[in-house]
């Protein structure tokens, strides 16, 4: 059985492709294979990826205790200064585009009660 054969036979396709794109040389995936932890082990340098080594041990785990597969994490990259309100909180994503996030405690019932000239400058402040 060959490794690509060997993958998609024991994960989804969505987990395979992360994988292959993690792998430095797609040939590996036509010579022949028949382990697949040993394989997850060697294929690519799980810290490097872009999921993360902790990631790759849940789903090595997953796959030897014959269990559920950890959720794929999601990459979003917000425009800098992005703002986002949310459990009385405000969100500043990318602040001045350096990836840092800012959070400011806010309780938006009472924002939102208060009159507008209050509410305006809260916002001016923020951005």
């Amino acid at each position: 059985m060959t490794l690509l054969e060997l993958l998609m036979s024991n994960m989804p396709d969505k987990y395979v492709d992360l994988i292959v794109n993690n792998m430095r040389d797609r040939s590996d995936l036509f010579r022949e294979a028949d382990d697949i932890t040993v394989e997850l082990l060697i294929l690519f340098d799980w810290e490097q990826s872009r999921e993360g080594n902790v990631f790759w041990s849940n789903v090595l785990d997953a796959i030897t205790n014959d269990s559920k597969l950890p959720i794929i994490p999601m990459k979003v990259d917000y425009k800098p200064n992005t703002l986002i309100y949310a459990n009385d909180s405000a969100i500043i994503k990318n602040a001045a585009n350096t990836g840092i996030t800012v959070v400011y405690n806010i309780d938006l019932s009472e924002l939102y009660k208060s009159d507008s000239d209050k509410m305006e400058s809260v916002f001016s402040w923020l951005n």
